[in-house]
């Protein structure tokens, strides 16, 4: 029974992250917004299973690297109080980690939705 309440205590804390990012990072607001409309495009165009599978990686790879350079934001601000040219070199570098996962899922998005949004203006 104690590792059950460990485990739910675990998910608690992890869920509790995520929704600070969500609260105080802008930036993952909006990814959660292209998140809700993928989503909404997917049931909309009866995407496959593979299809799927791609998007749901695609949204998953953009979310774990927001929530990882929210994470090293929140790092530097604590460790360093001054403006430090390495700290600014970590936050553009994880800033960079984002949006190498966020076009890759505009290609993803783009391999898989192009198509289909093709079809659907030829009518």
């Amino acid at each position: 029974m104690r590792f059950f309440r460990h485990l739910l205590k675990k998910f608690g804390y992890a869920f509790r992250g995520m929704g600070r990012a969500f609260v105080t990072d802008n930036s993952f607001k909006y990814h959660f917004v292209f998140l809700i409309l993928v989503i909404g495009l997917g049931f909309f165009f009866q995407l496959q299973e593979m299809e799927w599978v791609g998007v749901i990686f695609a949204i998953g790879l953009v979310i774990v690297s927001e929530l990882f350079n929210t994470a090293i934001e929140y790092l530097v601000r604590i460790l360093v109080r001054e403006h430090h040219s390495e700290a600014g070199l970590l936050l553009d570098i994880a800033a960079g980690a984002v949006l190498f996962a966020a076009l890759v899922a505009l290609v993803i998005g783009l391999i898989i939705f192009l198509p289909r949004f093709i079809t659907l203006f030829q009518r």
